[in-house]
């Protein structure tokens, strides 16, 4: 019989070599596929669909592209399309049908440098108002894009003249309980941790970590306020 005490176990279902360094993995919504983004030695973007078949996860569709992918979600898509979007190396957005992924239906040079990180919301049922895209970037850059607009971004936070550009980690959505309201939180490489406030373009809060963010600021925003729960993940080089 089990403790409420007990620590948690992550047991490994499937184990898969790969050729290519993996940067991103998602599920695919509600099906039994996953998609694996990432870059070939060489430099070229790679992505992968699985499948689990029987305890294996089996290859369905391989993709080269002539960018290292680095991010994706399928958090502003519909469940009938399933459309996944993506942030490269070179800091493109695109958006891709995974059904014919040759091509992608949505695309935009979103940032100067690399997309780190995007979060999507208004898709999947989850969050209120109209499906956006958040990047953020080496750039120090966050912008917020809406697929039907086309090349500019809805909303672009920037530092102002005169201050340093930080290098943008990772980004998340939330407070999209209604049509208007919601924020986007993100953090940076010096430990600073921003929540902007979309509706009224300002930084409702922000705090600093003060030790930084040496290997990654992991963030997810609750949908139904404005928590946000950050975990830190420190990395020492020996």
């Amino acid at each position: 019989m089990s403790s409420p005490l007990a620590k948690p176990q992550i047991i490994a279902h499937i184990q898969k070599s790969l050729n290519y360094t993996v940067f991103d993995s998602k599920w695919i919504p509600r099906s039994a596929r996953f998609v694996c983004l990432g870059n070939f030695a060489r430099g070229t973007g790679v992505m992968q669909i699985y499948e689990l078949q029987h305890g294996e996860a089996v290859l369905v569709k391989e993709v080269e592209k002539p960018k290292a992918i680095k991010c994706g979600t399928f958090g502003a898509t519909s469940l009938q399309q399933r459309h996944i979007a993506t942030g490269d190396f070179e800091g493109n957005l695109n958006i891709w049908n995974l059904e014919t992924p040759d091509v992608s239906v949505y695309t935009v040079r979103a940032h100067r440098e690399i997309v780190n990180s995007i979060d999507g919301v208004g898709g999947l049922g989850v969050g209120d108002g109209a499906p956006e895209i958040v990047t953020g970037s080496r750039d120090g850059t966050v912008k917020v894009w809406d697929s039907r607009q086309k090349d500019s971004p809805v909303a672009n936070m920037e530092p102002g003249e005169g201050e340093a550009k930080r290098d943008c980690w990772t980004v998340a959505f939330g407070h999209a309980y209604n049509d208007q309201d919601r924020c986007v939180c993100a953090g940076y490489d010096n430990g600073d941790i921003k929540l902007f406030d979309l509706r009224n373009m300002a930084v409702r809060w922000e705090t600093n970590i003060k030790n930084g963010v040496r290997g990654g600021l992991y963030m997810s925003c609750d949908q139904e306020d404005s928590t946000c729960h950050v975990t830190r993940r420190t990395l020492d080089v020996m």
